[in-house]
């Protein structure tokens, strides 16, 4: 597990402080990253996400793992196989920005999470200085996903009925090759990425840490995590 775990799965976990009578729900999973995490120190998880073959995948490591206590469901996001206040704790880690309806997506989460119960949301987020720029690389590196920034992602969880109960901001930072990579992104696309990034504004370049030296190039983004209960 500890190839698979990394500084936003660890940030997860220690937001969601999981505990042994908890029914889990990672939504728009992945390969269960955060799922494989948490099955150890919670009574059940159900992973799920609309995309079948990452679905596939997390079954494949959490057998490879010996996880007993784990599932996955390929599911439509908008409406989940599950009741009302099904879940003590509810956990989305990058994956909010990749889902073409954010506010539904938090309506879904807070809808299946009991009275009382826990959201823990981990995403990258940008401010009025990066969002175009970072936004389209974003772009390049996964078309159609957009990230939101931090106040616009804690209007929206408050409109759902969530409140906040605990917040981090934290930075990453990344190697753009192995960011790029990381996607699979087909090398005109990565081409024009690398392009564009030495092609951003001073203001956007400095609020990004970028660091070029020779061919290699390093930038960091806000990273932000919620706690929120119901």
């Amino acid at each position: 597990m500890d190839g698979l775990q990394d500084a936003a799965t660890d940030l997860l976990v220690a937001m969601a402080r999981p505990s042994r009578h908890d029914d889990t729900l990672d939504y728009a999973c992945g390969v269960g990253v955060g799922a494989l995490a948490l099955a150890p120190s919670v009574r059940f998880v159900e992973a799920v996400d609309d995309l079948p073959d990452s679905v596939d995948e997390g079954r494949r490591l959490a057998a490879e793992l010996g996880l007993k206590t784990i599932a996955f469901h390929a599911a439509d996001l908008r409406a989940l196989p599950f009741a009302d206040g099904a879940f003590s704790l509810v956990v989305c880690q990058d994956a909010l920005h990749r889902l073409p309806d954010p506010v539904a997506a938090l309506t879904e989460m807070a809808r299946v999470t009991s009275p009382g119960g826990r959201v823990v949301i981990v995403d990258a987020v940008v401010d009025e200085v990066t969002d175009a720029a970072f936004n389209e690389l974003v772009a390049l590196r996964e078309p159609g996903r957009r990230l939101l920034s931090a106040d616009r992602l804690t209007a929206l969880v408050a409109d759902v009925g969530l409140h906040v109960t605990e917040r981090r901001d934290e930075r990453r930072t990344v190697d753009l090759d192995y960011w790029l990579q990381a996607a699979a992104v087909p090398t005109p696309g990565a081409e024009q990425a690398r392009r564009r990034v030495r092609e951003m504004p001073p203001a956007v370049q400095e609020r990004l840490d970028l660091a070029i030296a020779d061919d290699l190039v390093s930038f960091s983004y806000d990273v932000l995590a919620l706690r929120l209960e119901r």
